[in-house]
Protein backbone atom coordinates (compact mmCIF):
# COMPACT_ATOMS: atom_id res chain seq x y z
CA UNK A 1 0.00 0.00 0.00
CA UNK A 2 1.27 3.61 -0.57
CA UNK A 3 2.05 5.77 1.67
CA UNK A 4 0.03 9.05 2.02
CA UNK A 5 1.59 12.38 3.50
CA UNK A 6 -0.38 13.61 6.18
CA UNK A 7 -2.36 16.62 5.37
CA UNK A 8 -1.21 20.23 6.51
CA UNK A 9 -3.36 22.90 7.41
CA UNK A 10 -4.72 25.30 4.16
CA UNK A 11 -1.26 27.44 3.39
CA UNK A 12 -3.93 30.30 3.00
CA UNK A 13 -7.28 30.55 4.70
CA UNK A 14 -10.32 30.79 2.29
CA UNK A 15 -10.75 34.64 2.97
CA UNK A 16 -7.69 35.11 2.02
CA UNK A 17 -8.04 33.58 -1.72
CA UNK A 18 -11.31 35.37 -1.39
CA UNK A 19 -9.38 38.95 -1.45
CA UNK A 20 -6.79 37.60 -3.77
CA UNK A 21 -9.73 36.72 -6.36
CA UNK A 22 -11.53 39.92 -5.57
CA UNK A 23 -8.64 42.17 -6.76
CA UNK A 24 -7.83 39.88 -9.25
CA UNK A 25 -11.17 40.24 -10.51
CA UNK A 26 -11.00 43.95 -10.62
CA UNK A 27 -7.88 44.13 -12.33
CA UNK A 28 -8.47 41.34 -15.61
CA UNK A 29 -11.90 40.96 -15.54
CA UNK A 30 -12.85 44.39 -14.86
CA UNK A 31 -15.44 43.13 -11.77
CA UNK A 32 -17.64 41.07 -14.22
CA UNK A 33 -16.84 37.80 -12.75
CA UNK A 34 -19.78 36.69 -9.91
CA UNK A 35 -18.92 35.53 -6.62
CA UNK A 36 -17.26 31.66 -6.77
CA UNK A 37 -17.14 29.48 -3.84
CA UNK A 38 -13.30 28.05 -3.80
CA UNK A 39 -12.43 25.40 -1.60
CA UNK A 40 -9.70 23.76 -0.49
CA UNK A 41 -9.80 19.81 -1.75
CA UNK A 42 -7.91 17.18 -0.01
CA UNK A 43 -9.14 14.86 -2.52
CA UNK A 44 -7.86 16.29 -5.43
CA UNK A 45 -4.52 14.96 -6.49
CA UNK A 46 -4.45 15.11 -10.26
CA UNK A 47 -3.96 18.40 -10.47
CA UNK A 48 -3.04 21.68 -8.51
CA UNK A 49 -6.87 23.22 -9.59
CA UNK A 50 -10.05 22.58 -10.60
CA UNK A 51 -12.58 24.70 -12.27
CA UNK A 52 -16.29 22.67 -12.34
CA UNK A 53 -19.08 23.32 -13.00
CA UNK A 54 -23.00 21.32 -12.55
CA UNK A 55 -24.37 22.62 -15.77
CA UNK A 56 -23.40 24.37 -19.23
CA UNK A 57 -22.31 27.96 -19.34
CA UNK A 58 -25.75 28.36 -21.28
CA UNK A 59 -28.21 26.29 -19.03
CA UNK A 60 -31.82 28.15 -18.90
CA UNK A 61 -32.25 30.01 -15.80
CA UNK A 62 -35.15 26.80 -14.91
CA UNK A 63 -32.40 24.55 -14.87
CA UNK A 64 -30.07 26.17 -12.82
CA UNK A 65 -32.80 27.06 -10.44
CA UNK A 66 -33.40 23.34 -9.80
CA UNK A 67 -29.64 23.05 -8.16
CA UNK A 68 -29.38 22.19 -4.72
CA UNK A 69 -25.43 23.47 -4.36
CA UNK A 70 -23.03 25.97 -6.27
CA UNK A 71 -23.53 26.30 -9.99
CA UNK A 72 -19.86 26.13 -10.12
CA UNK A 73 -16.80 26.24 -8.11
CA UNK A 74 -12.73 26.55 -7.32
CA UNK A 75 -11.22 24.14 -5.61
CA UNK A 76 -7.59 23.95 -4.80
CA UNK A 77 -5.37 21.14 -4.14
CA UNK A 78 -4.43 20.69 -0.59
CA UNK A 79 -1.88 17.85 -0.84
CA UNK A 80 -0.42 19.34 -4.06
CA UNK A 81 -0.28 23.15 -2.94
CA UNK A 82 1.04 22.35 0.78
CA UNK A 83 3.96 23.68 1.28
CA UNK A 84 4.04 25.74 -1.79
CA UNK A 85 5.01 29.62 -1.52
CA UNK A 86 2.03 32.14 -1.79
CA UNK A 87 2.56 33.24 -5.40
CA UNK A 88 2.63 29.39 -6.87
CA UNK A 89 -1.21 29.02 -5.15
CA UNK A 90 -2.39 32.70 -6.56
CA UNK A 91 -0.99 31.43 -10.00
CA UNK A 92 -3.06 28.33 -9.66
CA UNK A 93 -6.22 30.75 -8.34
CA UNK A 94 -6.15 33.18 -11.34
CA UNK A 95 -5.47 30.04 -13.94
CA UNK A 96 -8.68 28.87 -12.34
CA UNK A 97 -10.22 32.00 -12.58
CA UNK A 98 -9.50 32.46 -16.46
CA UNK A 99 -11.69 29.26 -16.73
CA UNK A 100 -14.38 31.20 -14.53
CA UNK A 101 -14.04 34.32 -17.40
CA UNK A 102 -14.64 31.81 -20.05
CA UNK A 103 -17.31 29.95 -18.73
CA UNK A 104 -19.09 33.08 -16.74
CA UNK A 105 -18.07 36.27 -19.41
CA UNK A 106 -17.70 34.29 -22.96
CA UNK A 107 -20.22 31.59 -22.09
CA UNK A 108 -17.76 29.06 -23.06
CA UNK A 109 -16.96 25.97 -21.87
CA UNK A 110 -13.57 25.96 -20.34
CA UNK A 111 -10.53 24.90 -22.48
CA UNK A 112 -7.01 26.27 -23.03
CA UNK A 113 -7.53 28.00 -26.13
CA UNK A 114 -6.66 30.86 -27.53
CA UNK A 115 -9.47 33.21 -25.31
CA UNK A 116 -7.56 30.99 -22.65
CA UNK A 117 -3.86 32.32 -23.63
CA UNK A 118 -4.66 35.60 -24.19
CA UNK A 119 -6.14 36.65 -20.76
CA UNK A 120 -3.04 34.63 -19.59
CA UNK A 121 -0.62 36.71 -21.42
CA UNK A 122 -2.28 39.69 -20.00
CA UNK A 123 -1.91 38.37 -16.49
CA UNK A 124 1.17 37.31 -16.76
CA UNK A 125 2.88 40.85 -17.56
CA UNK A 126 2.12 41.97 -13.72
CA UNK A 127 4.27 38.69 -13.43
CA UNK A 128 1.53 36.18 -12.46
CA UNK A 129 3.22 33.18 -13.48
CA UNK A 130 0.46 31.33 -15.14
CA UNK A 131 0.97 28.46 -16.89
CA UNK A 132 -0.97 25.63 -18.51
CA UNK A 133 1.22 23.07 -17.31
CA UNK A 134 3.39 22.24 -14.70
CA UNK A 135 5.51 18.85 -14.37
CA UNK A 136 3.87 17.75 -11.30
CA UNK A 137 4.18 13.97 -12.52
CA UNK A 138 6.41 12.69 -9.42
CA UNK A 139 3.61 14.44 -7.05
CA UNK A 140 0.94 13.36 -8.60
CA UNK A 141 2.25 9.33 -8.86
CA UNK A 142 2.98 9.31 -5.06
CA UNK A 143 -0.99 9.85 -4.19
CA UNK A 144 -2.19 8.05 -6.98
CA UNK A 145 -3.39 4.19 -6.73
CA UNK A 146 -4.38 3.61 -10.72
CA UNK A 147 -2.80 4.30 -14.32
CA UNK A 148 -4.09 4.59 -17.57
CA UNK A 149 -2.00 5.42 -20.78
CA UNK A 150 -3.22 6.38 -24.22
CA UNK A 151 -2.46 3.82 -26.72
CA UNK A 152 -1.96 7.04 -29.39
CA UNK A 153 0.24 9.59 -28.06
CA UNK A 154 0.92 7.73 -24.78
CA UNK A 155 0.04 10.27 -22.08
CA UNK A 156 -0.67 8.45 -18.87
CA UNK A 157 -3.62 9.56 -16.38
CA UNK A 158 -3.26 9.09 -12.31
CA UNK A 159 -5.81 9.14 -10.33
CA UNK A 160 -6.65 7.66 -6.65
CA UNK A 161 -9.95 6.01 -7.73
CA UNK A 162 -10.67 3.74 -10.31
CA UNK A 163 -12.54 6.84 -12.06
CA UNK A 164 -11.63 6.22 -15.95
CA UNK A 165 -13.60 3.75 -17.54
CA UNK A 166 -11.57 2.73 -21.05
CA UNK A 167 -15.03 2.00 -22.96
CA UNK A 168 -16.67 5.44 -22.23
CA UNK A 169 -13.16 8.18 -21.70
CA UNK A 170 -10.73 8.80 -24.46
CA UNK A 171 -7.46 10.98 -24.45
CA UNK A 172 -8.25 14.68 -23.25
CA UNK A 173 -4.99 15.53 -25.90
CA UNK A 174 -5.44 13.11 -29.49
CA UNK A 175 -8.81 11.40 -28.61
CA UNK A 176 -7.06 8.38 -28.43
CA UNK A 177 -7.96 4.75 -26.68
CA UNK A 178 -6.98 4.26 -23.16
CA UNK A 179 -5.92 1.01 -21.31
CA UNK A 180 -5.00 0.43 -17.54
CA UNK A 181 -1.29 0.06 -17.14
CA UNK A 182 -1.24 -2.79 -14.23
CA UNK A 183 1.89 -2.74 -12.25
CA UNK A 184 2.71 -5.67 -10.35
CA UNK A 185 5.84 -5.85 -7.78
CA UNK A 186 9.20 -5.76 -9.85
CA UNK A 187 7.68 -6.61 -13.30
CA UNK A 188 7.79 -4.38 -16.17
CA UNK A 189 4.30 -2.43 -16.59
CA UNK A 190 1.51 -4.96 -18.17
CA UNK A 191 -1.17 -3.49 -20.20
CA UNK A 192 -4.74 -4.47 -21.65
CA UNK A 193 -6.37 -2.80 -24.61
CA UNK A 194 -10.35 -3.17 -23.61
CA UNK A 195 -12.20 -2.27 -27.00
CA UNK A 196 -14.48 0.93 -27.46
CA UNK A 197 -17.80 -0.52 -28.67
CA UNK A 198 -19.15 1.46 -31.60
CA UNK A 199 -22.35 2.00 -29.97
CA UNK A 200 -20.82 4.25 -26.67
CA UNK A 201 -20.58 7.46 -27.46
CA UNK A 202 -16.61 7.87 -26.07
CA UNK A 203 -16.39 11.11 -23.23
CA UNK A 204 -13.38 12.75 -23.82
CA UNK A 205 -11.04 13.31 -20.43
CA UNK A 206 -10.57 16.58 -19.43
CA UNK A 207 -7.22 17.67 -18.20
CA UNK A 208 -7.23 20.11 -15.56
CA UNK A 209 -4.19 22.17 -14.48
CA UNK A 210 -1.12 20.92 -13.31
CA UNK A 211 1.04 23.61 -10.98
CA UNK A 212 4.44 22.41 -9.24
CA UNK A 213 6.96 25.14 -9.75
CA UNK A 214 8.21 28.33 -11.48
CA UNK A 215 11.26 26.19 -13.58
CA UNK A 216 8.66 23.62 -14.72
CA UNK A 217 7.41 23.52 -18.82
CA UNK A 218 4.86 24.29 -19.63
CA UNK A 219 2.32 21.92 -22.38
CA UNK A 220 -1.21 20.93 -22.07
CA UNK A 221 -4.95 20.94 -24.31
CA UNK A 222 -8.19 20.72 -23.30
CA UNK A 223 -9.07 21.87 -19.82
CA UNK A 224 -11.81 19.02 -15.59
CA UNK A 225 -9.66 22.66 -14.67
Amino acid sequence: MIARPALAAPPLAVERLQQIWQDLNARYCGGRLPAIPILWSARLTASAGMFASRVGPRASELLVARLTGPRRVIRLSLPLLSGQPEAEIVGTLAHEMIHQWQYDVLKRRPDHGPDFCRLMTVMNRDGLGITIRHNLDDAIIALSRYTWRCQECGRDYHRQRRSIRPRQHRCGVCSGRLREVVRPAAVEDVAVLVPLPSHIPPIQIALPFMQAGPAAAASLAPGEA
